[in-house]
């Protein structure tokens, strides 16, 4: 069997992480790479050691019959137009969360993906990081029981000098309100909605307070209530900023901590982004019993499980994790964030 032909296109900081995995996979082969910047695409082919056709415009990549699939690590306004006009040139697309900035572009989204039969997913390293996936192991073998509660929480600090330091262009755009619909509640924030409806499921109703500052990204501190369709079952979310403490870790000043409980009793989640707790990475817990799995847990495995995911669903034909359904119910819980909190009431999450 011939190998996919993906190409990536746009070289940022997030490449970095997104890349290696499809560089490792062996039925995977980078033909191409797109960037505004072309240096900035020259220096990522050297340092990923291939030679790929490189491009400044997209649709002239798009003309490209040697493509099969593309990866898409562009700002998040551009991606309902390249996602639509990639799927339409017959490529199979991935792109980085999140989806889109509205539900509009979603809907359009949507029907390009009916209308060209081609394999389409959101890219989501949460879903394939070793410890989230250990612990939906022991959600679905019943560990805990069913359920009843999903904590998440985020702390942003100080970044260390050996952490990835975020190219100029990076947060230009995300702090447009024009081009962006929200800060790191929307963008980052997509991680932990991701993940909590991949444990309990859909999000019925979400009731939030989220805090504005004079940063558009900031949205700290900020907490949110969310009820799971047809469960017993509530997600709290919060994100909170520790400006003078540093994260320890090797990618970004953040880090997290998950804790799902049961009537038979808890899991937690030690670390993700960063590493703050010397602890396992993940702890079952079950009354006077501790159960602790050491997994790996070094963040960028996430990523490289989600790269393997989308090419091995190209291969098999088969249907993504991050498909569109899914990817529709996170972004509108990402947008109910925001208008819960402005509405000072709950948003009810329309049925997909």
């Amino acid at each position: 069997m011939s190998k996919i032909r993906l190409a990536i296109v746009g070289c940022g900081t997030i490449s970095q992480l997104n890349v290696p995995g499809y560089l490792e996979h062996p039925d995977c082969e980078i033909v191409a790479l797109c960037d505004l910047d072309e240096t900035r695409a020259i220096s990522k082919a050297k340092d990923w050691q291939i030679n790929p056709q490189i491009y400044t415009n997209y649709d002239s990549l798009l003309e490209d019959d040697s493509v099969d699939a593309i990866e898409l690590l562009s700002p998040t306004h551009l991606h309902a137009s390249q996602i639509i006009s990639g799927l339409n040139s017959g490529k199979h697309i991935s792109c980085q969360k999140p989806i889109a900035t509205s539900m509009e572009e979603v809907n359009q989204i949507r029907e390009a993906v009916r209308q060209n039969g081609k394999i389409f997913r959101v890219t989501e390293n949460f879903l394939y990081y070793p410890p989230i996936l250990k612990a939906k192991e022991l959600i679905d073998g019943g560990a805990i029981g069913t359920p009843s509660l999903v904590r998440i929480r985020t702390i942003r600090g100080l970044g260390s000098e050996t952490m990835i330091r975020p190219e100029k262009d990076a947060y230009v755009w995300r702090r447009d309100p024009s081009k962006n619909p929200g800060g790191m509640l929307y963008d980052d924030g997509w991680h932990k909605y991701a993940t909590a409806i991949s444990w309990v499921g859909n999000v019925e109703k979400v009731t939030s307070i989220v805090t504005r500052t004079e940063d558009f990204l900031a949205d700290t501190p900020s907490a949110a209530v969310m009820k799971v369709k047809d469960r017993d079952c509530l997600i709290t979310i919060d994100y909170s900023s520790a400006s003078e403490m540093t994260i320890k870790g090797k990618y970004y000043n953040a880090d997290e901590f998950f804790e799902i409980i049961g009537p038979k009793g808890t899991i937690w989640v030690t670390r993700c982004t960063g590493e703050l707790l010397d602890m396992p990475p993940v702890v079952l817990i079950n009354g006077n019993e501790t159960t602790s799995y050491s997994v790996p847990s070094d963040w960028i495995e996430g990523f490289k499980g989600a790269a393997k995911a989308f090419i091995d669903s190209i291969i098999k034909k088969e249907s993504p994790d991050m498909d569109i359904d899914f990817s529709s119910q996170v972004l509108q819980v990402a947008l109910a964030m925001y208008e819960s909190s402005d509405t000072e009431s709950a948003v009810h999450i329309k049925e997909v």
